[in-house]
């Protein structure tokens, strides 16, 4: 037992001494063009440094209802703690997240579960297919958000089960008001729906009711409001505004947007979607469907649990065809405690197929790191890339060779072995990643480069990417602002569409993501930039 101990804590300290690497190594290495999200997150955060306007978020100038801006205030923090406007400072919070994702998880979990199968749920949830492989090097605020409401709704069990209903609403809302002024709507939703799922897992329907729930409902009340009075100082007679917004940043990608053939087709294909997106600790769920694990997951206090805030609160987005994956990080916990609860009560054969089925997808990508002796001889490939590459090799084939020998901790090898594939995707896919995005890039940076000291706008209509924005006007230290009509003395960003040749000159044309249109970096003919 002591031996059996000491592998466990070994391989955990040999997980958490490859996370930091999987997740920081060439956090800067793709460009701002990954995702069209990450150019907006990072062009209003910063607009609000340049104007120093905190309170109502601008983009291009002009004011952006869509999200509250907690977010955005994150992503000033993280600006101004780097000195720079670089990628890195953009998805370091990202980081921070995903570690303070597994530590809530763990912390939280432990006492209910056992410390095994929280760090197990720890581990699976940061490690599955898209958040390792995508979102935790976006600058995006899902996996923040998905951490709160998970304490959010963790909140509920843990102070519910002990009738500690004062702290459960305060607490609860409190988060709430977090969570609205991360992204709005939904949080409150959430909250609505564990209100309801936490009824009827005491059988108690008083409790939607109860006294507590209306104090609570005031720390929700309270931060929100004021923040809108402040905002409506910046940006008066907005309200009207700021509530269509509201209402239609929730109501957007659902029947109402799509239609109900849409909507039917996204309800079937939810289920077979996600098994992919959150691929590999999904293959686990599957072992629910063997006969008697649903009836145990239900007889387990926190299995019932877990069902019923997953089955309250999901159905929102498995009903909306516009569903991305990173809406449902907060329930990936649950889910994965469903799948691993199973795994630990499966029989001796379905429990080592499963096993089998990991150790033998491991056994094949044990080589991947070796395609790299096969890339383009004209691919810029760091120095010492073969050497990192035959080092990830070893790493993948000794970890693969732990994992078919040492059984016990097959779960937090698994966990190792993606880690390590993250290092080495770090390495030659990330820098190497879409060939017109680095284009992109590169002609924003050349458009900041000839028009600095020089104003610079873009004219209506605005194909302009968000990305392309930042880039310019975190080079330029000024908003890149939009014009309705064109006057002597500025430079212009024109669309190809758009562009007069006639009235315009072209200085340079280069792509932008979003549109099939290309930008024109143009100014009226026979008219020279005066000097700001």
């Amino acid at each position: 037992m002591p031996l059996l101990k000491n592998r466990d804590t070994a391989y955990s300290l040999f997980f958490l001494l490859l996370l930091l690497p999987a997740l920081l190594f060439n956090l800067d290495a793709h460009h701002v063009f990954v995702h069209t999200d990450e150019g907006r997150r990072a062009l209003v955060a910063l607009e609000m440094i340049l104007s120093g306007q905190y309170m109502a978020p601008t983009l291009n100038g002009e004011f952006y209802y869509e999200k509250p801006p907690l977010f955005n205030w994150i992503l000033i923090g993280s600006f101004k703690l780097f000195g720079s406007y670089s990628l890195f400072a953009l998805r370091f919070p990202v980081v921070l997240f995903v570690l303070l994702y597994a530590f809530a998880i763990f912390r939280l979990l432990r006492s209910h579960i056992g410390s095994k199968q929280a760090w197990l749920v720890a581990i699976a949830t940061i490690t599955c297919g898209r958040i390792l492989f995508y979102d935790s090097f976006l600058g995006l605020m899902d996996i923040g958000l998905g951490a709160l409401v998970f304490v959010q709704f963790m909140v509920f069990y843990h102070f519910g089960i002990q009738r500690r209903y004062l702290s459960l609403f305060l607490i609860s809302y409190a988060l709430t008001a977090i969570g609205y002024l991360l992204k709005g709507l939904p949080s409150v939703v959430f909250q609505f729906f564990s209100i309801l799922a936490w009824a009827v897992y005491i059988r108690d329907w008083k409790f939607l009711f109860h006294r507590y729930n209306f104090l609570g409902l005031l720390l929700l009340i309270v931060p929100v409001a004021g923040y809108y009075a402040l905002y409506l100082q910046a940006n008066p007679g907005s309200l009207n505004t700021v509530v269509e917004y509201t209402i239609h940043q929730s109501s957007q990608r659902t029947v109402t947007d799509y239609g109900w053939l849409a909507t039917l087709k996204a309800i079937l294909r939810f289920p077979l979607d996600n098994l992919y997106h959150f691929a590999p600790w999904t293959l686990l769920l599957l072992l629910l469907f063997l006969p008697r694990h649903s009836k145990a997951l239900w007889r387990d206090s926190f299995g019932r649990f877990a069902v019923l805030i997953v089955l309250l609160n999901i159905w929102v987005y498995w009903s909306s065809p516009g569903n991305q994956p990173r809406y449902l990080f907060m329930f990936l916990p649950f889910l994965f405690y469903m799948g691993i609860s199973a795994y630990f009560r499966a029989g001796e054969f379905w429990r080592l197929l499963t096993e089998r089925v990991f150790l033998v997808v491991m056994s094949i990508l044990v080589l991947a790191p070796l395609a790299v002796f096969f890339l383009p001889e004209n691919m810029d490939l760091p120095k010492g890339a073969t050497g990192i590459a035959l080092l990830l090799f070893l790493l993948l084939a000794v970890i693969t060779a732990l994992a078919w020998r040492h059984r016990a901790q097959r779960l937090v090898l698994l966990g190792c072995f993606l880690l390590v594939l993250r290092i080495g995707f770090n390495a030659y896919v990330l820098p190497f990643k879409s060939e017109r995005g680095r284009q992109w890039a590169k002609g924003a940076v050349m458009a900041a480069e000839i028009t600095k000291g020089n104003p610079l706008y873009v004219l209506k209509p605005d194909y302009c990417h968000d990305g392309t924005s930042f880039i310019i006007s975190s080079m330029r230290g000024e908003i890149l602002e939009l014009r309705d009509e064109a006057e002597p003395g500025a430079y212009y960003l024109i669309d190809h569409v758009s562009f007069d040749p006639e009235r315009f000159e072209s200085i340079l044309r280069f792509g932008t993501e979003g549109s099939d249109r290309d930008l024109h970096l143009a100014r009226l003919l026979d008219q020279e930039p005066k000097p700001l």
